[in-house]
């Protein structure tokens, strides 16, 4: 178990490959994730980002290239261990578990970050009250609402004191107020924990509404990184989203 008390302020890929028999699914990426700040991962279907993810998390092993937490080469560590040191991820799927309470989700969580016993529960509360789903906390996980189930995900994975939250697209099937809502607790959740979040999502509204800095793909290579007004007007991203034609 890491120590909690000291904190690390960067995550970072130099020059990042992952191929699949020949498929150049990432290819040469850079880039970082600072605490403190949202960054955004964004491209077109196929554009490699959720393979940079399970790659930057232990999920795919890494063709070339490397991932640095803070100052420590993390490229061959495990998901178990990556986490352990505090890059927390999320997933499409919600992956709670069904048959214990929203609670005992959360709990399970702040175990991770040493929190047992009468501290643990504290904390998960705490955490509930932060994604504002306190009202569920007795209720059986699999019984939630699709948007509460997303927010069980998330507040399960903040409870681990993350330096480095990764989201893997959190608004999917999400309708506009819950999309609207979910936005406005990642931006709590950075400020009042202080955590760096690299978020994936292809809700724009989202990205551009929140991100200080977004990053962008197209098959496997970075195309284009800035502020939300850059990258609205960056040529080369409007052709990958909406071809060469747009006017």
């Amino acid at each position: 178990m890491r120590d909690r008390s000291s904190r690390v302020d960067t995550l970072s890929t130099e020059g990042l490959c992952v191929y699949f028999e020949g498929v150049k699914a990432v290819d040469d990426v850079s880039l970082t994730v600072e605490r403190g700040r949202i960054h955004g991962l964004i491209g077109p279907n196929g554009a490699g980002k959720s393979t940079l993810f399970n790659a930057v998390s232990g999920f795919v092993p890494l063709t070339a290239g490397r991932v640095v937490f803070g100052d420590t080469d993390i490229t061959s560590w495990s998901p178990t261990r990556v986490s352990q040191h505090g890059v927390v991820r999320t997933f499409q799927d919600t992956r709670i578990f069904k048959s214990l309470s929203v609670l005992e989700n959360v709990e399970l969580g702040a175990m991770d970050a040493g929190l047992h016993g009468n501290e643990g529960r504290r904390a998960a509360i705490e955490v509930l009250e932060l994604l504002r789903i306190a009202h569920l906390a007795d209720e059986t996980a699999g019984n939630v609402a699709l948007g509460d189930g997303r927010r069980v995900g998330i507040a399960r994975a903040v409870a681990t004191q993350p330096d480095i939250l990764m989201m893997d697209e959190p608004a999917a099937g999400l309708d506009e107020k819950e999309t609207a809502e979910l936005a406005e607790s990642i931006t709590e959740i950075r400020d009042e924990r202080q955590c760096g979040v690299l978020l994936v999502e292809h809700d724009m509204s989202v990205i551009f509404g929140i991100c200080e800095e977004i990053h962008v793909l197209d098959s496997g290579r970075t195309i284009a990184v800035g502020t939300p007004d850059e990258i609205r007007r960056n040529p080369a991203v409007i052709e990958a989203y909406f071809g060469s034609n747009h006017s």
